[in-house]
């Protein structure tokens, strides 16, 4: 009896071994040799780590930017710390909610209007350059008047947030107010507000870098022609 069980089940092993290695002629019978190509199981894996990848959280590599996607492609948003992304070793965090990467400390001078575009279009942070003075609706994406901080009478910006000295003062944007500007935008993260100011007047540049600039037009395209004299006036 225990002779018949030992032989039923070596019948049975033998069995499973022989449909495991008929089984890839199976599957190659069944689809033909027309249906596939040399590397095409490769080339699939590889297609699918793609699309995992496009769907990777933001990228967390600290001495890099990497991608930091957010609701600018998907319509997410973030709160507390999950909302900012260390790169660049920390010099520069980037906002996972509009993928803009603001540096760390901003500058602490006042600057003409013309002044603030020179010092972040020649900034360079992190041993990176690319730097941008931010577009108006840019600027006011840290806004958070209902923050603990604002409603206590301090800055304006989310809880939890990584920056460092800024200041309770008006920070310019690149946005004017016309094809011959000038006013030009700004944001206070103290009041929460937006408002405008003279060219000439004084304000503190954020820089960012986020892949645009304002309109793709340069300094002399966006200057009002008369006052260039008066603007340029200190930029270097």
């Amino acid at each position: 009896m225990f002779a018949q069980r030992s032989t039923i089940a070596s019948l049975g092993a033998a069995a499973t071994l022989a449909m495991c290695l008929a089984l890839p002629g199976l599957i190659w019978a069944k689809t033909g040799p027309s249906e596939s190509k040399p590397g095409q199981p490769v080339n699939e894996i590889l297609r699918h780590i793609d699309i995992l990848n496009d769907k990777m959280p933001a990228s967390s590599e600290p001495g890099g930017i990497g991608r930091c996607g957010g609701s600018k492609m998907d319509g997410q948003t973030f709160s507390g710390p999950d909302r900012f992304v260390p790169v660049l070793y920390g010099v520069a965090y980037c906002d996972r909610e509009t993928g803009i990467v603001w540096e760390t400390s901003p500058e602490v001078r006042f600057f003409n209007w013309a002044g603030a575009i020179s010092h972040c279009t020649t900034r360079e942070v992190g041993g990176r350059k690319g730097w941008a003075l931010p577009m108006r609706e840019q600027l006011a994406s840290l806004l958070d008047i209902n923050s603990v901080l604002c409603l206590g009478g301090g800055l304006c910006l989310p809880d939890v947030h990584p920056f460092q000295n800024v200041k309770s003062a008006n920070y310019w944007s690149v946005s004017t107010t016309g094809g011959t500007p000038t006013f030009a935008w700004l944001v206070n993260y103290f009041l929460g507000g937006v408002f405008v100011l003279k060219l000439e007047g004084k304000g503190l540049a954020w820089c960012v870098r986020d892949g645009q600039s304002s309109d793709g037009q340069g300094l002399a395209a966006i200057v009002e022609p008369h006052h260039d004299h008066e603007v340029l006036e200190g930029m270097w």
